[in-house]
């Protein structure tokens, strides 16, 4: 990865952040590291965990929801085991979640797309 490619991937992380705080979500974590693979932000919100993946697209024909493709979501799922075990979590919904940062610099705006990819409740 490069490093140009790095800050746009934070800077949409960023944005992400903001989004779900401005949606009632508590940030726990971000950029949680397993073998398996990354969780890129852990969010509480009504006694239920939210585990991220976020892509950022500079490109709008890249930006749909396979953005996140399978291997992804494999990927994500066994990060998201060896979270809960490492801080014992157990007993609430579990729910990933994609968000899609979609920046359009000719308008000078940022389109943030949500989707559940699974939902473990």
């Amino acid at each position: 990865m490069t490093r140009h490619n790095k800050n746009i991937g934070d800077w949409g992380e960023d944005l992400a952040v903001g989004f779900l705080r401005r949606r009632g979500f508590a940030i726990i974590e971000r950029n949680f590291h397993t073998t398996q693979g990354e969780i890129d932000i852990v969010a509480q919100k009504g006694g239920d965990y939210y585990f991220v993946e976020v892509k950022t697209r500079l490109n709008l024909a890249l930006a749909t929801d396979l953005a996140i493709h399978p291997l992804k979501q494999y990927r994500l799922a066994k990060a998201v085991k060896e979270y809960c075990y490492r801080r014992n979590i157990g007993g609430v919904g579990i729910i990933y979640v994609g968000i899609i940062v979609l920046p359009d610099r000719a308008k000078k705006t940022v389109k943030i797309r949500y989707v559940v990819l699974r939902n473990l409740s």
